[in-house]
């Protein structure tokens, strides 16, 4: 059969190309069986190729044309204008079918009588959709369980992605199921005044004397950090790093004291020009002064006056809310003083409400943070000291120590409150025992994420609640506050805190027996109780005040085997009071009124439960 093939050597490469010893035969074949079918001894060999995503056998419609070989006389016969063979259908009425490979394919299995559409070989993929999770599979949210999923074709099988907690922390919640009023976005003066607060509980240090330039105030590690990065070389550079840090946000507050103060001299240097000279108007005095000081800095006129715009926004910043307000204020605060799009927003009559506040938070927080001022000659001694949860902060009034707020409970020796970071053991109730030891529990294993607990840093994998547990504790965002309720003091949020974030440990002194009094019962089970008592010392968990719509809720976690009492929030707005709900035991138990102004619904359940006695005592009678 192979001497029916016409000697081309077109043919012969082709083999060489392909590689495969079985094409002659195969060929020769096919001549043979198409000369026998067709009748027909003028024979062309087209050639075809397919696109294809692995190696396969398989033949595909669609395919491009390369070429075709005259089998008469093996010379090549240029292809046809079209790049795309059409399917195998008797189109011409003439019944002749054009000779393919892939028609010998078809000839033997069934044609189908539906037309298939081709694209250049290329098939898409069946269209999955993904569904939002505003559609169908949407989470199911309850206190123990958080299901999500997502809506899938008919033709596919829906799958449900479920995760289990062990614990009640609060859950998120879905937006279109949430009752709660939407929250607006913050504005730009919400923004400046969160910055404040946030680098005012901040662990920076800020300090004049380390901001000053000069070759001898050059920070220089005690050893030699270009030798490994062994755990002492790394302990130097960030150490470095942290100094540096701190000298950048001293030098950045030092510029900005400056500046502010530069426009009260530049004020002052041109009422003083007019004085002077009477004869000249604001705008003549305005570019006398103007011109003194471009000579001095050496700056092009338009340069210092759009200078001047941004130093004019630090100083009404420092006269609203005090120097604190603008050595503390972020980053941002050059970018809000350059466009002042929110001067308009009542920033003066806001930062005014906290410039105390914030002093507090500055005083106690930050000592030397007043040494400052010291670079324009203003001295100016520390206002307030001691523990940040000593004094009460009154809106718009200096704060006030917590012992005067509590003259009216006329204690023989006034308000004694001593605050403590960890709970103090009663050994007179447990000796040397801790009651808040769970037996059984890993210490070591963290029970909600599973992840090792250790109180060294660089070993714990626990991040359940960082900012109590396991790493550097940060200062709470939050201060004592004189309410307008009738509820004395209560507590505020200075920052926005997430929902399901700790935000305190209730802390105080673990003891057994108390009745009657306002204490916390603690203990997984019943043969190992504990009370935590707040009267005489504790922190700032003790002054949460109950509402029955609270916005967080106390909550157990397991610590290095130890059972914890935490404050957990539930989604905390800035300037909002944190308060939680102290259960109906509470009021049942103490002669208290709940003066939470909400629609109450313990005092509702102290109503019926009242009703159900009277009912029974008229049925026993």
């Amino acid at each position: 059969m192979e001497k029916s093939l016409p000697s081309s050597g077109i043919i012969s490469q082709l083999c060489g190309v392909l590689q495969s010893p079985d094409f002659l035969p195969q060929l020769a074949s096919a001549i043979e069986e198409s000369k026998l079918r067709q009748n027909n001894d003028h024979l062309f060999l087209q050639i075809q190729a397919s696109l294809c995503t692995v190696p396969s056998a398989d033949l595909h419609r669609g395919s491009m044309i390369l070429g075709c070989i005259d089998l008469h006389d093996g010379k090549l016969v240029p292809p046809r204008l079209t790049s795309v063979i059409p399917d195998p259908v008797d189109s011409s009425g003439d019944g002749v079918v054009p000779l393919t490979p892939q028609s010998m394919v078809d000839e033997a299995s069934p044609r189908s009588p539906k037309r298939r559409k081709t694209v250049n070989g290329l098939r898409l993929a069946p269209f999955k959709s993904i569904a939002s999770p505003n559609e169908e599979g949407l989470e199911k949210d309850n206190q123990n369980t958080l299901v999500t999923g997502s809506s899938v074709s008919h033709t596919q099988t829906a799958s449900i992605r479920q995760v289990h907690s062990d614990t009640g922390f609060p859950q998120r919640k879905k937006p279109e199921r949430d009752s709660s009023v939407p929250v607006m976005e913050p504005t730009s003066t919400d923004k400046l005044i969160s910055g404040i607060w946030r680098q005012v509980f901040s662990p920076v240090q800020l300090s004049r004397l380390s901001s000053v330039c000069g070759d001898e105030q050059i920070i220089e590690p005690s050893i030699n950090i270009r030798t490994g990065v062994s755990g002492d070389v790394f302990r130097a550079v960030n150490t470095l790093c942290l100094k540096y840090s701190n000298q950048s946000q001293s030098s950045r507050a030092l510029e900005m004291i400056v500046q502010a103060y530069w426009i009260e001299c530049y004020e002052a240097r041109i009422a003083v020009i007019r004085l002077q000279n009477q004869n000249l108007s604001i705008t003549e005095a305005r570019m006398i002064a103007l011109k003194e000081a471009c000579a001095v800095l050496n700056w092009k006129e338009k340069n210092l006056r759009n200078r001047i715009a941004i130093w004019r926004g630090y100083k009404e910043i420092k006269d609203a809310g005090g120097w604190a307000s603008l050595i503390f204020a972020s980053a941002g605060v050059y970018r809000f003083c350059k466009y002042r799009t929110g001067f308009g927003e009542g920033l003066s009559t806001r930062l005014r409400h906290i410039q105390y506040s914030l002093e507090l938070a500055a005083d106690t927080l930050h000592p030397g943070w007043r040494d400052l001022l010291q670079v324009i000659g203003q001295v100016e001694a520390p206002r307030y000291c001691g523990h940040p949860h000593e004094w009460v902060t009154v809106t718009g009034e200096p704060a006030v120590p917590i012992a005067s707020t509590y003259t009216h409970l006329n204690l023989p020796n006034g308000f004694q409150y001593q605050f403590i970071d960890e709970c103090v053991i009663d050994c007179a109730v447990f000796g040397t025992d801790d009651p808040r030891q769970v037996p059984g529990l890993d210490p070591e294993t963290c029970p909600v994420c599973k992840q090792r607990q250790s109180d060294e840093i660089e070993k714990n994998q626990c991040t359940c609640f960082p900012t109590l547990f396991g790493s550097i504790r940060d200062s709470i965002p939050v201060q004592l506050f004189h309410t307008t309720s009738g509820k004395n003091n209560g507590v505020v949020a200075r920052t926005s805190i997430d929902r399901g974030t700790a935000i305190g440990e209730f802390i105080g002194l673990i003891t057994n027996g108390i009745s009657g009094m306002d204490v916390m019962q603690g203990g997984s089970h019943k043969k190992q109780t504990y009370q935590i008592y707040q009267g005489q010392m504790g922190n700032f968990t003790r002054f949460i005040n109950h509402s029955c719509r609270p916005n967080s809720q106390f909550q157990r976690f397991y610590w290095r085997g130890k059972e914890r009492i935490v404050v957990v929030s539930r989604g905390v707005v800035a300037g909002n009071e944190i308060t939680v709900d102290y259960s109906n035991q509470y009021w049942n138990q103490l002669d208290k009124k709940c003066l939470c102004g909400e629609g109450c619904a313990t005092h509702w359940s102290n109503v019926f439960g009242m009703l159900h006695v009277f009912r029974r005592r008229r049925t026993s009678d």
